[in-house]
């Protein structure tokens, strides 16, 4: 499973330093800590059913984009490391659309990979199999000769959509307007009707 460092998730504090506990017999310091407490442990609980839920899933998704399942789950791992520091800081409640950002910050970190050629793989740990692993892999894998005829920009639109992410937040995470991914959507829909004829449908299909 993927976490903060090594080995299972750790989820890292979110007080900071100025922020311990506040202790003493006045009430209200008691409120305001139980209250920050309940706070903390939401935000911890949301992010743990995120990793858990998302991360298989963006190691397909990014496969899709040409990575390997090692280089996947290499880039998998760096966004949960880098969704983590997000929680530390506060900053994780903030994300309006966490699905779409963990699969750019995934795919960045794959295209960094490639440009750099730098062996993440040797310096991270593999992620762990989760539950529906193989299959999910195996269908990544069925869709790799089919995506790769895409030019990158469509690619990355039907790889979005096939994870059933919404138009307008893949425009946000592409810094595209809605109406340029819509045109990707349809060049690449185009050009893979001439080879999946069948290959049609609604948003979040493709």
């Amino acid at each position: 499973m993927p976490g903060c460092g090594h080995g299972a998730i750790v989820i890292p504090p979110l007080m900071s330093s100025d922020e311990a506990p506040i202790w003493g017999p006045n009430p209200a310091n008691q409120e305001r800590a139980e209250g920050r407490d309940a706070r903390i442990s939401t935000v911890q609980q949301a992010f743990r059913k995120f990793i858990e839920d998302d991360y298989v899933l963006v190691v397909r998704f990014v496969m899709r984009m040409g990575a390997s399942l090692e280089d996947a789950e290499d880039a998998a791992q760096q966004m949960a490391e880098k969704a983590c520091r997000k929680v530390k800081r506060g900053g994780w409640q903030q994300i309006s659309h966490p699905r779409a950002w963990a699969r750019k910050v995934a795919l960045n970190d794959y295209r960094a990979q490639r440009r750099n050629e730098i062996p993440f793989s040797s310096i991270m740990d593999v992620a762990e199999a989760g539950p529906g692993h193989a299959e999910l892999i195996g269908q990544a894998r069925d869709m790799i000769a089919l995506l790769q005829r895409l030019d990158e920009d469509c690619r990355a639109v039907i790889a979005f959509d096939l994870d059933d992410i919404p138009g307008p937040e893949i425009a946000v995470v592409l810094g595209k307007t809605q109406e340029q991914v819509r045109d990707l959507r349809k060049k690449g829909r185009r050009q893979l009707s001439k080879f999946l004829p069948d290959a049609q449908g609604g948003e979040g299909q493709w």
